[in-house]
């Protein structure tokens, strides 16, 4: 048996592996907080895309091994903030369950009144609600929602062990990062859907196609594909986004590399 469910998925974890690495040598060979800091801040560029291998990895497993599994996502967990099986419930299940639904959306980003959330208090709120949100949700799901539970105080074991050794490292190297990329994660799911129409797939998600942002976000920006194929492994998205992009209005797809946050698109899916 392979040891990667897909090759495609080498570099992924190569990338996931390497940040770690980084992190391990600032944390253990740097004490003036200060430079510390700076080279952190350097790390967060790259460390963005390790959330979009943290995303895919979720939906399609990248090892064949259930333990490799769990410890990439531990380890991406001291970089995302999203310990084992957590983004499965809040994400997989939650959001995708859900997110033609903004009364029960996890990821929600309507007002109780049915405004457009201001992105600010999206990203905060919501960042501030991911771990309540999968309480909520895991316990339909017993069996997940234990291994969660069991991998939840694992992975956060560790973290303590960084705290332990050198607290002000840990929260420069792990702590505050983990709290800020919980905070992008949730950014870029309102720039996919805020204020889109909520009762077709074809119509709930922006799409972005430059290259570069599909390159570190790992073809993300596929996004409505995406979402009607949920299983598909993500280097089948520019192919599943191929066959439906002439359904998709053109105001959901964009070449730019920050798109528009365009609210005002077309209600009805296209002949």
């Amino acid at each position: 048996m392979p040891f990667f469910r897909h090759r495609q998925d080498i570099p992924a974890a190569l990338l996931v592996f390497g940040v770690f690495i980084l992190q391990l040598l600032a944390f253990f060979s740097i004490q003036n907080p200060w430079q510390l800091a700076v080279l952190v801040a350097l790390l967060m560029v790259i460390q963005v895309s390790c959330g979009a291998v943290c995303h895919n990895h979720h939906h399609v497993n990248i090892f064949t091994r259930p333990w490799a599994n769990r410890f990439i996502e531990t380890v991406m967990h001291l970089q995302t903030g999203t310990s084992p099986y957590s983004w499965t419930i809040h994400h997989n299940i939650g959001h995708h369950g859900d997110y033609l639904d903004q009364h029960i959306d996890p990821s929600g980003w309507q007002e109780p009144d049915g405004r457009t959330m201001s992105r600010i208090k999206y990203d905060l709120w919501n960042a501030l609600m991911i771990y309540p949100e999968i309480w909520k949700i895991g316990p339909r799901h017993p069996v997940l929602f234990a291994r969660f539970k069991r991998w939840f105080v694992i992975s956060n074991l560790v973290l303590l062990a960084f705290v332990l050794i050198n607290p002000i490292n840990a929260l420069i190297v792990f702590v505050i990062p983990m709290i800020a990329m919980l905070v992008v994660l949730l950014d870029n799911t309102y720039q996919q859907h805020s204020g889109l129409c909520t009762d077709d797939h074809l119509l709930a998600s922006r799409n972005v196609e430059h290259p570069l942002y599909n390159f570190t976000s790992w073809n993300l920006g596929y996004h409505t594909a995406h979402h009607i194929y949920p299983g598909m492994h993500w280097s089948e998205l520019p192919r599943l986004h191929d066959g439906i992009r002439h359904r998709i209005p053109g105001a959901l797809l964009s070449k730019k590399l920050i798109p528009d946050l365009n609210h005002d698109i077309p209600r009805v899916v296209p002949k």
